[in-house]
């Protein structure tokens, strides 16, 4: 559960960072300037077009180290999540003609938009809108100046959160990098109080995509929901 609401937060500050344009920003604030919002003090914008790998490394206070690599690309309209588990390969795609879950080494896939199942089961994520109006904190953001991180310009700030939930009080604190160039979170490093380590990596960065990425082989069988997910569920 701490896993969990570790990984709720890191997607809250990175959502956050990535939200409209037109929300207020003050992305020329002296270095070091430290402000307290409920809002990122820079911008940023998602590109319409890029692929990249992102790496989420936690570990945990006991010492063990769980990674995940996930292969991400953005067309327009059209998203692609690819990620592994201990045996499988899962893609993800969002496209304008729907939303499909496909295991490649099965080439099988299946179509959620009409196979939504257990709306209110233990598999539901907190949504970010729930997080984003969930004013039990503060949070602070400081700009610590620029920084190269892999080859890449970036800015570099320091945001800490202090949350506060039955009488409880939780600090975290996150260092993320936003590429100058891309506009989007390229590194976080998020640190709680109980000593978990959350690392979010963008690597292979590229704004030229392979559009075969978005489409459905013509080769797959497609399955009912429920059959995948049996699938993926007794692999874990």
């Amino acid at each position: 559960m701490k896993r969990r609401s570790l990984c709720c937060l890191l997607a809250l500050l990175l959502i956050g960072a990535c939200k409209s344009q037109s929300e207020p920003a003050a992305t020329d604030a002296a270095a070091t300037e430290t402000v307290v919002s409920s809002t990122p003090p820079f911008k940023t914008r998602e590109p319409d077009r890029y692929q990249a790998t992102r790496t989420l490394t936690i570990v945990n206070p006991d010492g063990t180290t769980v990674v995940t690599k996930t292969s991400i690309a953005r067309d327009g309209d059209s998203r692609r999540n690819e990620s592994e588990t201990s045996t499988k390969r899962v893609a993800y795609l969002d496209l304008p003609e729907g939303k499909f879950v496909l295991l490649l080494d099965e080439k099988v896939y299946a179509d959620l938009a009409s196979e939504i199942e257990d709306p209110t089961g233990e598999d539901d994520e907190i949504t970010p809108e729930h997080l984003l109006h969930d004013n039990a904190g503060t949070t602070s953001y400081q700009n610590l100046g620029k920084e190269m991180v892999a080859g890449r310009n970036s800015n570099k700030y320091r945001t800490i959160v202090n949350s506060s939930t039955s009488g409880n009080v939780s600090h975290s604190e996150t260092l993320i990098w936003i590429d100058e160039a891309l506009n989007i979170p390229i590194r976080s490093e998020t640190t709680s109080a109980d000593g978990t380590r959350i690392t979010m990596e963008l690597s292979n960065v590229s704004q030229e995509v392979d559009k075969s990425l978005f489409q459905l082989p013509n080769d797959y069988e497609k399955i009912a929901f429920s059959k995948l997910r049996k699938r993926l569920a007794a692999t874990e």
